[in-house]
């Protein structure tokens, strides 16, 4: 197993100083890689060169060699792209999405199985109010505490995220499987005689919205849209969210983009040691019931 980090009722405990999991210590990074303007042209062709060495991961992070677009039209992109399916129920349009409950913590009375509830919130936020939920959630967890948690390392972070997983459960609110997304229209993108210095990801082939169409990806021969594989989806979460283990749709690779936010940590588990991997958790997470094994989150 390795991971790589990226830059996103009951009140939980104040946190208090504690030493990193050695587990986490002993858990490897997977490997950066920095492309050439050269080769950032290509995803396609840049993925295979790296294939063999990332795939001993699982897992890789690409650092792109051009700029990042503006916070200011991520944000613009993306209330254009919730404006477009969201109404609200008076029938006025408003760029809002609706948040699922997510449980962190356990029942310290039956420890099998390790099943962790997630259901529907039934509230609607705009970008801006989510953001206002996520910081007031973080201020009720810290409060008391004299640390702060941008005085935290990423390995405190996931200690404390994991030190909460055994502890009283609480509930966060995240955002799943939306399909919208915050990079600008295709034909909105700018360097149409390539890439500089000077233009942004999102004027890249590797602005999502296109990039499984690209020449020397079969997904392009599939004439539907197919949310999540053919055209992207937007996640959105606050501190201790998680999404659960999972395999891609079909075996396929996965593109991830942080937008914004703050730091993100995903954990990948190489192809050749996915079996021991489920007999893991088959064995000492659901005492051999495997469903739902996807409901083993991780932050």
């Amino acid at each position: 197993m390795a991971r790589i980090r990226g830059r996103a009722g009951y009140k939980p405990r104040p946190y208090k100083k504690t030493e990193v999991l050695q587990w986490l210590i002993s858990l490897p990074l997977a490997p950066e890689f920095h492309p050439t303007l050269e080769e950032f042209q290509d995803p396609i062709g840049y993925i295979q060169k790296i294939e063999k060495e990332a795939s001993v991961y699982g897992i890789c992070k690409i650092i792109p060699p051009v700029l990042l677009p503006l916070m200011k039209t991520t944000f613009d992109q993306l209330n254009k792209s919730l404006l477009a399916c969201s109404a609200s129920p008076e029938g006025e349009l408003k760029p809002t999405f609706t948040t699922r409950v997510q449980e962190v913590g356990s029942c310290q009375r039956k420890h099998y199985p390790v099943i962790k509830s997630v259901r529907e919130s039934g509230k609607t936020y705009t970008v801006a109010e989510f953001e206002a939920k996520a910081k007031s959630f973080e201020k009720s967890f810290f409060k008391g505490s004299s640390i702060e948690k941008g005085a935290l390392s990423s390995l405190e972070i996931e200690s404390l995220y994991w030190n909460a997983n055994a502890e009283k459960p609480f509930e966060v609110e995240y955002a799943n499987d939306m399909h919208i997304s915050a990079f600008v229209e295709l034909e909105k993108r700018r360097g149409g005689d390539g890439l500089n210095e000077y233009l942004n990801v999102g004027d890249s082939n590797w602005n999502l919205r296109g990039t499984a169409r690209l020449e020397g990806c079969p997904l392009r021969f599939i004439k539907d849209d197919i949310p999540g594989v053919t055209s992207p989806m937007v996640y959105m979460g606050m501190l201790f969210t998680w999404f659960a283990w999972h395999v891609e749709d079909h075996d396929l690779h996965s593109l991830n983009y942080m937008h914004m936010g703050d730091k993100k940590t995903w954990y990948g588990v190489p192809q050749d040691s996915a079996a021991a991997f489920e007999e893991v958790i088959r064995n000492h997470g659901y005492r051999a019931e495997m469903n739902p094994i996807c409901e083993f989150g991780y932050y």
